[in-house]
């Protein structure tokens, strides 16, 4: 049986100067596959010494490279406040609609808005901001979906849950009481188009609110 040859491959890749080298190195140790490697950090570049099989680094050097795609791009919301949403994906870990993220970031106070394909997000909320929002979404979409039905209904719910840090259920319970929810044999439903109800809700639960959505 032919025994697997290890060998040792180094790599020299530039890494952004806004994020915190701890978590560079966090990252790029996580992306690694072998039985050992070594990372160093300094000056803007990491040195990646990978040791393994052919399989083993070919595997480690795929997902150094996309841990590197994601710093980038949250190198990019830092300094020129935008990013992809798949990067804020990949980051918070969790799945979110990206157009409640953005409502929810309004609420706090921030500007925020989606490319025409909501592929990308433009905004002045800091990176960490910006992914602890995505997954407090993601967390109350996971309270709710048993409770809420319908797409749009929970998109307002989680937008409203997150962006303004209040229970999900309050916002049910004073939606039902402004009826832009009602409760239907399968759950709430929402009652009228998700922007207006929100912009609604926002109103009632937080009066200031308005001038921080904008127009919906």
């Amino acid at each position: 049986m032919k025994r697997a040859v290890v060998k040792r491959r180094l790599y020299v890749v530039n890494v952004p100067p806004s994020i915190p080298v701890e978590k560079v190195y966090q990252k790029l140790a996580e992306a690694v596959r072998s039985g050992y490697a070594e990372i160093t950090v300094k000056v803007g570049k990491a040195y990646i010494e990978i040791v393994g099989t052919d399989a083993q680094i070919r595997e480690s050097w795929f997902r150094v490279r996309d841990a590197l795609s994601q710093l980038w791009s949250l190198h990019m919301l830092k300094t020129s406040s935008e990013a992809p949403i798949e990067a804020i994906v990949r980051e918070a870990g969790r799945t979110f609609p990206p157009d409640a993220l953005v409502y929810a970031l309004r609420l706090r106070g921030y500007r925020a808005e989606l490319s025409s394909d909501k592929q990308v997000l433009y905004t002045t909320a800091p990176p960490e901001e910006v992914v602890t929002v995505a997954r407090s979404i993601a967390e109350v979409l996971d309270e709710i979906r048993f409770r809420v039905r319908g797409t749009a209904a929970k998109r307002l719910v989680a937008a409203l849950a997150a962006g303004l840090g209040v229970p999900p259920e309050t916002v049910i319970e004073v939606g039902l009481r402004a009826r832009v929810f009602e409760e239907a044999e399968d759950g709430i439903r929402l009652r009228e188009e998700w922007r207006r109800g929100l912009r609604k809700l926002a109103l009632v639960l937080r009066p200031d609110s308005l001038e921080k959505i904008g127009e919906v």
